[in-house]
């Protein structure tokens, strides 16, 4: 057998090329907090292929940044696999309204309620007990607060949560869990959390 055939059959032999990861983006309600948490995972995992969007605004305008940035990715030809909308339900009036234009366009939600910091109190325990407002201080100032208990080190917007609460991972996701399940059944969201889907899903990439 010459030198050209072997070279053939053992290209024909080799193993299929590996599927790409899914291309992914994930657009935030928070310009600082939840992004820099979510880089914090994709540095971690190396997880180049998921790019993260702050907007600083509300949950309405989160949807309408997603619809322009997948259009957008469509004309040029390079399409997002999934697109992720995180947002808070804290006091937003269009919060609703929010959550079913994302759906009806194909947009996946990670939703808090009343924030995200009820995703990283989970780090610490199971809690479903609702967080209410109190004078000027909001649900979400109230969830903060408890957090604070826990993790007194914590402000909006800083670095390395993820890094800091990674040995809790675990943990954070079953409770996560359980405590969807209960809104779920009970009708009550607050308090509850989708973080953890997301969170799961970029694992598995």
């Amino acid at each position: 057998m010459g030198r050209q055939a072997r070279t053939r059959n053992q290209v024909n032999r080799r193993s299929p090329r590996r599927k790409p990861y899914d291309r992914v983006l994930i657009v935030c309600e928070g310009y600082k907090t939840e992004p820099k948490y979510f880089e914090d995972i994709i540095n971690d995992y190396r997880l180049s292929s998921i790019e993260v969007k702050g907007t600083g605004t509300h949950p309405s305008n989160v949807v309408r940044v997603a619809k322009e940035l997948c259009k957008k990715a469509c004309r040029q030809g390079d399409a997002y696999d999934h697109i992720y909308c995180v947002f808070d339900r804290d006091e937003h009036v269009g919060f609703d309204q929010a959550c079913n234009e994302a759906i009806q366009a194909g947009l996946k939600l990670a939703r808090s309620w009343p924030c995200f910091e009820f995703w990283l109190l989970l780090h610490y325990g199971q809690c479903r007990r609702p967080f209410a407002k109190s004078g000027a201080s909001s649900q979400a100032r109230q969830c903060i607060q408890e957090l604070r208990r826990h993790f007194p080190e914590y402000e909006k917007g800083m670095e390395g949560v993820f890094s800091k609460l990674k040995c809790r991972l675990d943990e954070a996701k079953a409770n996560a869990v359980s405590a969807l399940k209960d809104a779920q059944q009970t009708g009550e969201c607050n308090p509850s959390t989708e973080i953890h889907l997301l969170v799961e899903y970029m694992q598995s990439l």
